[in-house]
């Protein structure tokens, strides 16, 4: 499927350069042209088609391998002592981004000195059922030797998805859940599905949830039913869309990702890439309070699935001050 999305990259590449270099070519070369003859008008068209170009350059090769650190605080009201903590999900591991990819995020991540690794699902590409992608992920066990780090599944680990992920009718693909968590856990990941663990960070009690993938149909909140009321819960789920979809049960801070922020995010129009239509664009990344009082963060990620495309949205780690 990405070799699709790169063939058309390339064409949109070559139908806005060829004719703007035509054009001016006759402007500068051809006085007897019709271009030459209406240069204003052609040389503007010429530079419109450029800029396109431009555009298609930056959004499909550049701005996808540079990877931004986004510093975010969240008050909650349970948590008394701060606890710091690096967000990355949607990797997508496979044809655009590979174990070269995962060392540079680690070593962000390390200079940034977290208390805690939270990686919130779909960490392969999974489209074209290639096993070698979960080799990718051997770096992470030169994070998970310096820093505790706890990861959930999404959908690309369950094979569904394949950059156009609708809820009631996902794409299949190969089913390579179980391999992952094991690859993970080989590591030193601590990998959860559907869990619920009593953590203690600097002093600071609180629960992390890790829920298993809604497209898979796996999310389960049992084991939320019994926890004391005075500790914070937070919460890894892959993708925003349980909100809308599910009765769930009070979770203080969900943690999440599956939008990429849309991955082409435009001023004044938002998210491009919408992953689903329940998904309304506002949760689509950052911060939002829910109307229980609860919060929830997406997001935007450190990959892409579909086309190898982002446009003023660059992959990120999240670096979240919880206090």
């Amino acid at each position: 499927m990405y070799t699709y999305y790169d063939i058309i990259i390339s064409i949109l590449i070559i139908i806005s350069t060829y004719p703007a270099v035509i054009f001016l070519y006759s402007i500068y070369r051809r006085p007897q042209s019709l271009e030459a003859k209406h240069k204003k008008t052609f040389l503007s068209i010429s530079i419109i088609l450029l800029l396109a170009t431009a555009t298609l350059v930056w959004g499909s090769f550049v701005e996808p391998r540079i990877l931004v650190i986004n510093r975010q605080e969240i008050d909650l009201e349970k948590i008394e002592k701060p606890i710091k903590i690096a967000l990355v999900a949607d990797i997508h591991l496979g044809p655009y981004k590979k174990a070269d990819w995962v060392e540079k995020i680690i070593a962000k991540i390390k200079i940034e000195k977290p208390d805690i690794v939270f990686i919130a699902g779909d960490h392969i590409y999974n489209s074209e059922y290639k096993a070698e992608e979960i080799d990718y992920l051997e770096p992470l066990k030169n994070l998970t030797k310096e820093i505790p780090t706890y990861a959930i599944q999404g959908n690309h680990e369950y094979g569904i998805g394949d950059g156009s992920s609708n809820y009631k009718n996902p794409i299949i693909n190969a089913n390579w859940s179980e391999e992952i968590k094991t690859k993970m856990e080989s590591l030193g990941v601590h990998y959860m599905t559907n869990e619920l663990e009593k953590l203690n960070i600097n002093g600071q009690e609180f629960y992390l949830f890790g829920g298993d993938s809604i497209l898979a149909d796996k999310l389960k909140f049992d084991s939320l039913t019994d926890r004391d009321e005075n500790l914070a819960t937070i919460a890894m789920i892959h993708n925003p869309i349980y909100l809308f979809t599910t009765d769930y049960p009070r979770i203080n801070l969900t943690l999440s990702g599956h939008t990429h922020g849309g991955q082409i995010r435009l001023p004044i129009f938002g998210p491009i890439g919408r992953v689903d239509s329940l998904i309304p664009a506002n949760f689509y990344e950052g911060l939002n309070q829910l109307q229980n009082g609860d919060k929830i963060f997406v997001t935007s990620g450190a990959g892409e699935s579909g086309p190898r495309a982002r446009l003023f949205n660059p992959p990120e780690i999240v670096i979240l001050t919880i206090k």
